[in-house]
């Protein structure tokens, strides 16, 4: 065993110093790196050990983007910022293209609501368009495109990197970070072939992300002929200056999609009523989110775990949890039988694969067909692709949840709780009416107005 340790360290470190002997990349203009990512790399930049600013990056994509580069431009991030609360998550997809994840974007990152997204997508310019919007406008997250790398000839790859995402990264004011001029040129200066970087026709060897790290490293420099927050993406109102709590209550008129309370903790217990426009957050439908498909074995949705991919409603979400049991299920899933049920709705219908599905409660619609030809499903791709098999009898589960508080509680152990998340971008008026003769133990009010469809 100890030999075997031994052979492992060896080997390990002959990796890293391999890598340490590949020649670094001759950077592109990087000038304008930063212009539409500046309150990222401000709330970054200004961390203090006294005061460490919670930065959320997310990764989001294709399986370019699952590969592990990303995990060196974490390492990097934190090297160059250590006072800063990084929370850096990778919630790609693998073989996923823009007309798949334009039915995943709300699942995934209007949940986690980043501050900066790192995105990189194949697929139609249309879909990448939606995707974008959905980010823009759900979200206060900056975005910053990744063009493609070179595998080889092709003009569709060339028509995205020196045409699509150009026009989409200024109608979105998006970074746009040059991965594919570089990597062209890498090649020539160092006379290599494409597959040299490459695993396979286009996936990324440890060669291949080293050189995709050091192309994106760039973009995490403050800068500060960049305005901090130039698009006001997230105010935040100190208690004293910009608002006052008055006959024991805080009324707030604001503008935006998300509110964020901070400096609750070590409070005197309380409890303070919640009002949004007059109402409990949580009835506004844009707060209620659905979780991404699972089951008891913790299998990878959804790969793995075949399943559907989107979920529409037009009867309001509760919290439940829900069940899909397929009745009938056979390979390779051109059809299949299933049955729906919520842990607090019921039985709620059964339906076919091949046919559009409307539940009895309308808490879940599901469109006819497999993802790769627009429906809502992830059987037959799965089957095809992975050889993965779903029975008669299996069951997969979500959840429908909100992201919002109807009762504050104070003297909790977190220092920050988001009020909600998610209502419609405009105008609203926050109450918080506290009970008793308690005060309300608020610092900081921070609110977040996305940049898209105000």
């Amino acid at each position: 065993m100890r030999k075997l340790i031994l052979f492992l360290l060896i080997q390990i470190t002959c990796l890293n110093l391999s890598a340490q002997n590949w020649p670094q990349p001759e950077l592109p203009d990087t000038t304008n790196y930063g212009r539409y990512t500046s309150r990222t790399m401000n709330l970054l930049h200004s961390s203090t050990p006294e005061k460490q600013n919670t930065v959320k990056i997310l990764v989001y994509g294709q399986s370019i983007s699952v590969q592990d580069w990303w995990l060196e431009v974490k390492r990097s991030i934190k090297t160059r910022f250590p006072n800063a609360n990084l929370i850096m998550e990778n919630k790609a997809i693998g073989g996923f293209a823009s007309q798949m994840l334009c039915k995943t974007v709300e699942m995934d990152v209007s949940t986690f609501y980043p501050d900066l997204v790192l995105l990189h997508i194949y697929g139609s310019n249309q879909m990448y368009d939606s995707v974008l919007n959905t980010i823009r406008s759900r979200t206060a997250a900056e975005v910053a495109i990744q063009t493609d790398h070179y595998s080889g000839e092709s003009a569709w790859s060339d028509t995205m990197s020196y045409y699509f995402l150009p026009v989409m990264a200024e109608k979105y004011k998006c970074d746009l970070i040059n991965i594919r001029d570089p990597w062209k040129k890498y090649l020539t200066d160092h006379e290599l072939n494409p597959k040299d970087l490459l695993k396979d026709d286009v996936h990324l060897n440890k060669y291949g992300e080293f050189l995709m790290a050091e192309l994106i490293k760039p973009l995490f420099q403050y800068k500060s002929k960049f305005q901090p927050d130039p698009f006001g993406l997230c105010t935040t109102l100190v208690a004293g200056k910009d608002f006052k709590v008055k006959k024991s209550k805080l009324e707030l008129p604001f503008s935006g999609n998300r509110v964020v309370l901070v400096n609750l903790a070590n409070a005197t217990s309380g409890k303070a009523t919640v009002l949004l426009d007059g109402k409990k957050p949580s009835t506004f439908q844009g707060t209620w989110f659905m979780t991404r498909p699972y089951e008891s074995n913790g299998k990878y949705w959804p790969w793995d775990l075949p399943a559907m991919i989107h979920i529409q409603h037009q009867t309001p979400w509760i919290a439940e949890e829900w069940t899909c049991n397929f009745t009938e299920a056979t390979a390779p899933y051109d059809d299949f039988s299933f049955e729906i049920s919520g842990s607090v709705t019921g039985k709620d219908g059964s339906g076919k694969g091949s046919e559009d599905f409307v539940s009895n409660s309308k808490r879940v619609i599901i469109s006819k067909g497999d993802a790769e030809k627009g429906g809502d499903w992830h059987l037959n791709r799965s089957f095809k692709v992975l050889k993965t098999k779903i029975n008669s009898g299996d069951e997969i589960n979500w959840k429908t949840y909100s992201i919002s508080t109807n009762t504050l509680q104070s003297g909790a152990e977190e220092s920050c709780i988001t009020l909600f998340q998610g209502v419609p971008n405009t105008s609203h008026t926050l109450l918080l009416i506290p009970e008793g003769k308690e005060k309300l133990p608020v610092s900081e009010i921070k609110v977040y107005r996305p940049f898209y469809k105000r």
